[in-house]
């Protein structure tokens, strides 16, 4: 704990020591707003911060690649890089749900007991209440992690998951272990609920994450250079990810026990494919795009998704962080627009929550 305090604040000291970028970005080829906003952004980050963009408005998509080198933002074209996109992938394992409900393998309301290949046979007896549709809009009341993983994340934080295991997980859903709400009453974010998902699609199908991922929809959607292992990128297309001081950190490696949490990797062009699926009337896309609980006034839970409503708009938004990467990507299913930005930025960065701030406000300037 105590060096994870001290990484902590060499972080902090090193970002807000951070030199004022020179704005060298072309406007030619978008509005002088947007090339405003973006600049304004990409400025509080370290040099090699690379931002990968699409804009999608309608029939036409604009693709816009922004990198920090020598204090200066300049145009990159980064359109096929490859960026980590974290909890991103949660959308993902939700919509590998819907289609198996569309095929008729498996319900909503599927107790997690009855699909678990073992007995939770110490669990907290609320457990027992816990549907698939919990795990996928984070009802469930599970606890963010499990707790077996933390010291996994003591001895190795730069690629925690890399070594929790589906054993590991196993141990664990059939120890003592506590709730943190009762299952649908409370949506709080919950890696291990949507990992557990995901881990559940593999046992029903007899698959790997990856296998019926690549099958189900990456395939079926030409996503071709989107994966959830490392083994399958070349090396030259990956975009190293940077710590917040600016230095290079690992890639993050995961298991079938969490990967449907946040395992995935890709690109603008492959997401865009994607995110033009979503502005689809498909009976399967369309499940996890329906509100299932509302957190507040503006935001409800579909499976997956976040449902965001202001100013009489509703989108579909999701972000992703993981030790050297932030993602976000909204979607206007109504007015078929969306905003999609990658990037090398940490999510342990305290600049980070200016990569949400930057893709609402780029969707708004469509």
């Amino acid at each position: 704990m105590k060096r994870t305090l001290l990484y902590f604040c060499i972080i902090f000291l090193s970002v807000f020591s951070q030199e004022k970028a020179v704005n060298a970005i072309d406007t030619s080829n978008m509005s002088a707003e947007i090339a405003k906003v973006i600049g304004e952004n990409a400025a509080l980050f370290p040099n090699n911060t690379q931002l990968s963009i699409a804009l999608i408005d309608g029939e036409t998509t604009k693709y816009i690649g922004i990198i920090r080198q020598n204090d200066s933002l300049q145009h990159i074209d980064n359109k096929d890089a490859i960026f980590e996109i974290g909890s991103n992938t949660k959308v993902f394992t939700s919509l590998l749900l819907s289609h198996q409900i569309h095929a008729g393998n498996l319900q909503l309301n599927d107790k997690l007991v009855n699909v678990l290949p073992f007995s939770m046979e110490n669990s907290p007896e609320k457990a027992t209440e816990i549907t698939l549709q919990m795990l996928s809009n984070h009802t469930s009341g599970l606890p963010r992690l499990p707790q077996n993983i933390f010291p996994l994340l003591e001895k190795n934080m730069a690629n925690p998951y890399k070594d929790y295991t589906v054993e590991m997980l196993h141990e664990y859903l059939k120890s003592e272990f506590t709730l943190d709400n009762e299952p649908g009453k409370v949506s709080a974010y919950s890696n291990l609920g949507a990992g557990l998902l995901g881990y559940v699609l593999t046992e029903k199908t007899k698959k790997t994450y990856e296998d019926l991922l690549q099958e189900t929809i990456l395939k079926p959607l030409g996503m071709s250079h989107t994966t959830t292992l490392l083994s399958k990128i070349d090396a030259s297309q990956l975009v190293k990810g940077l710590q917040p001081d600016g230095t290079e950190t690992s890639n993050w490696d995961f298991t079938d026990a969490l990967v449907g949490a946040g395992g995935m990797k890709s690109n603008v062009v492959d997401m865009e494919k994607f995110i033009r699926k979503n502005f689809e009337d498909d009976t399967i896309y369309n499940v996890p795009q329906q509100a299932t609980i509302d957190i507040n006034k503006m935001v409800q839970m579909g499976l997956g998704w976040h449902i965001v409503t202001k100013e009489g708009k509703t989108v579909l938004f999701h972000n992703g962080g993981t030790g050297g990467y932030l993602s976000c990507m909204i979607v206007d299913k109504k007015n078929k627009k969306a905003a999609l930005l990658l990037s090398n930025v940490s999510a342990f960065s305290p600049q980070g929550p200016n990569i949400d701030n930057l893709c609402f406000t780029l969707i708004s300037l469509l």
